[in-house]
């Protein structure tokens, strides 16, 4: 595989190969609010994956299916905490959390959708011969959408880097599955975080397709489930509620463009930090508030009668 880069701050274009502790100028100084906030997240998700496998009936599948996302999300927050300390924790680690980071979530957020129309069966919001079926597809979803992260990296190191994924020569069949590898690609330093916020986080050098399907179909299934759950279930409508906070969160939690550090007005350091920590630490936040609903729902559903063991 190959190594890390990290951007000097400079116009050009690629940012030159690091090693060692070289040090990296342009760096702004890290909010110790925002890291507080992500280590909040943090434990709030690993609070909530807790509640989750002590106070919920919850096994086998159903109860892996959330608990696979509490787990993703709390390491996510984690390494954008750790971001704080800059690159004395070694690019080495720093390359494998980004990496990390962007896989797990990917490969995680299509059983939450497993997750969701499980539920919906349990509850019997979905006909007797529905639920099963709905529940059965999904699945096939899920292992589709984790096969075929899991296939990039497998084709990565089976065949390397196609040349065509450095504009060499024409693209041949198969060559976007290597060429949008997360564990092969060269990752860098990200020179938006770094000069903005002050935090080291490692991005791809090109951007990954793909990454960002599953978490949009999570989030669609989960708008549609809590509206017929909430039909049929007492209120409030726990699953409806979280859904629409992570929508919200995502809606108003959009990073704004870089904007590079020689054309920032000198004062202006804190409130550029905070357009970018504030709307990532929005969609954190609320994505935390969907996922405790998602666990208040399974509770209060339990405890009805109508209730479901197995779908």
């Amino acid at each position: 595989p190959q190594g890390a880069a990290v951007g000097n701050g400079a116009s050009s274009g690629a940012p030159p190969a690091c090693g060692g502790d070289e040090t990296v100028s342009g760096r702004a100084r890290p909010s110790a609010i925002a890291t507080a906030g992500y280590m909040a997240i943090t434990c709030g998700h690993l609070w909530l994956l807790r509640v989750h496998s002590t106070e919920s009936s919850a096994t086998g599948w159903f109860f892996f299916e959330l608990a696979l996302i509490e787990a993703a999300l709390a390491l996510e927050s984690a390494i954008y905490a750790l971001g704080a300390w800059g690159t004395s924790i070694g690019l080495g680690i720093l390359t494998l959390a980004g990496r990390i980071r962007l896989l797990g979530v990917a490969m995680a957020w299509p059983w939450l959708l497993v997750w969701v129309t499980e539920l919906a069966c349990r509850t019997g919001s979905l006909r007797d011969d529905l639920g099963p079926m709905l529940v059965l597809q999904t699945t096939s979803v899920a292992f589709f959408l984790t096969g075929f992260f899991a296939l990039r990296e497998v084709s990565f190191f089976l065949k390397g880097e196609p040349l065509s994924a450095s504009g060499i020569g024409k693209p041949q069949f198969g060559d976007c599955l290597p060429s949008n590898s997360v564990l092969g690609t060269a990752f860098r330093l990200d020179k938006a975080d770094w000069e903005t916020t002050g935090r080291a986080v490692f991005v791809p050098l090109k951007p990954r397709q793909g990454l960002f399907v599953a978490p949009g179909l999570a989030l669609l299934g989960h708008l549609m489930t809590g509206i017929f759950i909430a039909q049929v279930s007492p209120q409030p409508p726990w699953l409806l509620m979280g859904a629409v906070a992570a929508l919200l969160g995502r809606q108003f939690g959009q990073l704004p463009k870089f904007k590079p550090r020689e054309e920032t007005i000198v004062g202006e350091e804190q409130r550029l930090l905070w357009k970018y920590e504030g709307p990532r630490l929005l969609v954190r936040l609320c994505e935390l508030i969907w996922v405790g609903c998602c666990i208040l729902e399974v509770q209060r559903d339990e405890a009805l009668g109508t209730w479901k063991a197995v779908c």
